[in-house]
């Protein structure tokens, strides 16, 4: 027996008119005499009678009245249980980690994220930025650390004292002489990649070496990139820890250095622990000398230490 139908019959009762209560209940009035007909096939006898007051109650009917009004009562505690029940679950709070960052600080921006978000149920998935932002643009993620400058459209924050450190990698020998490495193929940053940002930065430094027009594949994943320095004996842009991680050589006289932001993409987080989030230095990174052009340093490898 449906309880919308019971409910519409409550309304018959009291309006004692079909047109009022099939406003009320936003139906026809036709849709309404339906409903009423049917349960009326149900209980095997008729509720309603005719008089000049319009639809009245029958004997019957109105010895079925009260117990219809009690099933509707407990299916308005039901209601209303299952109301609170919903609230009481935390909602899903869904985060996107960027897997060029180092584990260790991954594992601190978890932490920190479920001390400010303490309310809510926290899925981590975890990628590099170009995917993260395919899933910023689809809606299928309420934060996502990104590498690299603000982008237009994605409102977002900078992480305390978490930086990506770019440079030029390639396979091979690091005491090869320069000149050779004007032979490889350069793996460029594609446009949406943060690392192409470190790219136009190497190009007005002056340090592109020969012509390398014609030697161009592009690329927007770190990922890939390392898969074409090794297959074509190529020369592109990674993270300063993926180029030791992967056993790659560092062009000397060039390094950059890139923000690493929280973008958010629901409003309803709060503003301060979103602050909190961000304002916390996660890692402590040691001072250093640069020398030269604004982001051309010298060859000696600087390792971020990560806070105990």
């Amino acid at each position: 027996m449906d309880i919308r139908t019971l409910r519409n019959l409550q309304r018959v009762v009291r309006s004692g008119s079909l047109s009022a209560a099939s406003d009320e209940a936003c139906l026809t009035v036709q849709a309404l005499a339906a409903q009423l007909n049917k349960i009326e096939g149900q209980f095997g006898f008729k509720m309603f009678q005719r008089s000049h007051k319009g639809l009245v109650l029958t004997e019957r009917g109105r010895t079925l009245m009260p117990f219809i009004e009690q099933v509707l009562d407990a299916a308005r505690q039901l209601e209303h249980k299952a109301a609170d029940l919903r609230s009481a679950t935390p909602r899903v709070l869904k985060a996107a980690l960027n897997g060029t960052l180092p584990a260790e600080v991954n594992q601190r921006i978890i932490k920190r994220m479920i001390e400010a978000f303490g309310m809510y149920q926290l899925e981590f998935s975890c990628a590099e930025s170009i995917e993260n932002l395919s899933k910023l643009k689809n809606d299928n993620i309420d934060l996502a650390v990104l590498i690299g400058p603000p982008r237009d459209g994605i409102s977002s924050l900078e992480l305390a004292d978490v930086q990506v450190t770019v440079v030029a990698a390639y396979y091979g020998l690091e005491r090869d002489p320069l000149v050779s490495l004007s032979d490889k193929f350069l793996i460029r940053p594609a446009q949406e990649c943060p690392y192409s940002v470190s790219f136009k930065r190497f190009a007005d430094s002056g340090m592109v070496l020969g012509d390398w027009a014609h030697r161009t594949v592009y690329s927007s994943s770190e990922t890939l990139t390392v898969s074409l320095i090794k297959q074509l004996d190529g020369i592109g842009f990674v993270s300063r820890e993926t180029a030791r991680t992967e056993g790659l050589s560092i062009l000397p006289g060039f390094e950059d250095t890139l923000e690493v932001r929280l973008a958010v993409n629901n409003i309803d987080l709060s503003c301060q622990a979103l602050d909190t989030l961000v304002s916390t230095p996660l890692q402590h990174r040691p001072q250093r000398n640069v020398r030269g052009h604004a982001y051309r340093h010298t060859e000696q490898q600087i390792l971020t230490e990560i806070s105990a």
